[in-house]
């Protein structure tokens, strides 16, 4: 790849992780929270934190708003990957650059589904499994959403790589380029994001830095996983499969991330009360 496109695909890299954590945290969590009538007091790369007591809205008006809530961030990164995944597949004419957003876009939305109904279950926390504890049969639960997962892992990995990826036997460098480049950016973005969160330095079973750390290792996995086992498509040509460069793209990636890690990173309204800080 030549060294001019480099600063072009670090720039959809951001964005694309950007939008998706937007979609989840923001647009899903708090969304679906404001949604339910309550008032958001922060939020931030990692949470989105509601004016609500849990235990007095669950006893007197049952689990469904509960549900929604942790089920809005999951619900959005599919809603959000799906309509990206559509767009690049049925969408002609798109540019390389919009075409390596739109793939990477999806390709995270899917490790953060795959990862909140696969690992996060089986180690036992996070958004899914605090929906299975609200129901009485939560051995069923577990297995119909691992179950779910396990499916949405295969399916969506083949859509993904055949609505993008050409014949790439000669171009194994390029295809190391599309992942790990990323990969190694979304890691930096969203470390430097958390610096500033105050939920950074808590104890282990509630520090956000330590579980960014376990969502780290799912991108990793992804990207070793599509150079090792690729699924092409060959009506895509090799040429592509890289972005040429773009100013705009890299301008709007730069002012995106920096808004990012300054100011989403530590928080847009207050955190004072939650119950994790106290």
């Amino acid at each position: 790849m030549k060294k001019k496109n480099l600063p072009t695909l670090l720039a959809i890299a951001a964005l694309s992780w950007i939008f998706v954590n937007i979609s989840h945290e923001t647009i899903g969590h708090a969304g679906f929270g404001i949604l339910s009538g309550f008032k958001l007091n922060a939020v931030n790369t990692t949470t989105a934190y509601l004016d609500v007591n849990w235990d007095n809205e669950i006893n007197l008006n049952g689990f469904t708003k509960y549900r929604l809530f942790l089920i809005g961030g999951v619900f959005m990164n599919f809603l959000t990957g799906l309509i990206a995944y559509l767009i690049l597949k049925y969408k002609s004419g798109l540019n390389t650059q919009m075409r390596l957003f739109l793939w990477l876009f999806a390709s995270f939305s899917y490790v953060i589904i795959v990862m909140n109904l696969i690992s996060v279950p089986i180690i036992g926390g996070g958004d899914l499994v605090g929906i299975i504890r609200t129901y009485d049969n939560q051995e069923l639960a577990r297995t119909i959403v691992l179950i779910v997962g396990f499916v949405f892992m295969i399916v969506g990995y083949l859509a993904l790589q055949k609505s993008y990826m050409p014949e790439i036997k000669k171009h194994r460098s390029d295809l190391l380029t599309i992942t790990f480049l990323p990969v190694i950016t979304v890691i930096i973005i969203q470390t430097l994001s958390l610096i500033n969160s105050p939920f950074s330095y808590l104890s282990a079973s509630q520090n956000h830095l330590l579980a960014s750390v376990f969502a780290y290792f799912h991108f990793i996995l992804w990207a070793i996983v599509v150079y090792f086992v690729p699924s092409s498509n060959k009506k895509y040509s090799i040429e592509n499969l890289l972005p040429n460069k773009s100013v705009s793209w890299i301008v709007l990636g730069l002012i995106a991330t920096v808004l990012y890690i300054l100011i989403l990173g530590s928080g847009i309204g207050s955190f004072e009360g939650h119950p994790s800080l106290q």
